[in-house]
């Protein structure tokens, strides 16, 4: 039987977590089965490397917003693939694929709550009708896609709810982990300019430096928890909103315990070496650097939202903060580092747990809804 064309498309491959995952997935599907390639608007990011050697990596390098659309057409003309999976950017695809007259199914893979994301502040819509427009737009786009894979129950709930997606249309999977790559990058060194901060006890936390990831909650609350334990704090990522973070540790008189190690390829080497993982988002659709920490054994401290409460049950391998203020944070960080049975019990767990959303088990639900929707 002739394999089935699957073509996953993307901005670019920049260091997100939509963007690890789309790699991942992509390169763990089996290419006796499917015949898989990878469409960009621009051809960047961190993550082209990943890029498994049997993909065909295609992009449009293109500015302007009809350009780039003109070029996704005749791509999807030009290569005819069976399945199309979006990866953000989902009416563009939805509109060129229709366009292509190519007869593709369409997937649109929803990373975040959709509500949350026209709340979020890092996305500036310059007139309130925009977000109307869009609000509206993607109600019809939803329901014209072929399927919407939800990466946790909480993104679906609010596609049914906000957005009125019919649930026999959503499926629920997880994000995946590369559980082998984890571990043998754990192993690495860190970088030599970072030594000076592994000096127990330890914060680490990553992920852009954004609104979303509310980074000032978090160094807030190390602010109070130094009054009880002397931690210091490891920021990984980078984004606009370093300048002012900086400054806040400034502000905090932290400067010589906060470091900002920056973006990391191999992030692991640095978590493993936590004594305990932080991640304070205002919301998560998922979290996939929450399960990489717990994977690595690692115990976990974040705040309550859709996606971290899929992951993480509150007790058992990680502790969820409902309130999201510095002291709650503070006080649930401290319970972590001034409790060494529990410190231990947690990180036990955690690895344990994190094993749910090992690649291979992820990548097969992925082939299962692919055959599904294309049958």
């Amino acid at each position: 039987m002739a394999r089935k064309k699957v073509c996953f498309v993307l901005p670019s491959l920049h260091g997100g977590g939509a963007e690890r995952a789309a790699v991942h997935i992509l390169n763990a599907l089996d290419p006796t089965v499917w015949d898989r390639s990878m469409y960009l608007f621009r051809r960047e990011g961190a993550y082209l490397d990943a890029v498994d050697g049997g993909i065909v990596l295609s992009s449009g390098d293109v500015s302007s917003r009809v350009r780039r659309w003109t070029a996704l057409r005749r791509h999807f003309v030009a290569t005819r693939p069976d399945l199309i999976v979006s990866f953000l950017s989902y009416l563009s695809v939805l509109s060129a694929a229709s366009a292509a007259r190519i007869g593709a199914r369409v997937i649109f893979n929803q990373q975040t709550p959709i509500s949350a994301f026209l709340t979020d502040q890092d996305y500036h819509w310059r007139r309130p009708w925009h977000r109307r427009v869009f609000s509206w737009a993607s109600r019809y786009g939803y329901r014209k896609a072929d399927a919407v894979v939800a990466t946790s129950a909480g993104v679906a709930d609010d596609l049914a709810a906000a957005f009125s997606v019919p649930a026999g249309h959503i499926h629920v999977i997880h994000n995946p982990i590369d559980l082998d790559a984890i571990a043998a990058a754990a192993g690495e060194a860190t970088d030599p300019e970072h030594a000076s901060a592994w000096q127990t006890p330890v914060i680490v936390a990553a992920g852009r430096l954004a609104d979303a990831k509310n980074y000032p909650l978090l160094i807030e609350a190390v602010a109070l928890l130094r009054m009880r334990v002397p931690a210091r704090l490891v920021i990984l990522g980078t984004g606009d909103l370093e300048a002012p973070l900086r400054r806040l540790v400034a502000e905090k008189q932290m400067e010589p315990v906060v470091t900002f190690a920056g973006f990391q390829s191999h992030p692991w080497r640095y978590i493993t070496r936590a004594d305990v993982f932080a991640l304070s988002s205002r919301y998560e659709g998922f979290g996939n650097v929450l399960v990489e920490a717990m994977a690595c054994g690692v115990p976990v401290v974040a705040t309550s939202s859709p996606g971290t409460r899929e992951i993480v049950t509150d007790g058992v391998d990680g502790l969820l903060v409902d309130r999201h203020e510095p002291q709650a944070f503070a006080d649930a960080l401290a319970r972590v580092l001034e409790e060494p049975g529990l410190r231990a019990r947690l990180a036990a767990e955690a690895r344990r747990s994190a094993t749910r959303f090992a690649l291979p088990i992820v990548a097969g639900q992925y082939d299962g809804v692919f055959r599904e929707v294309l049958a």
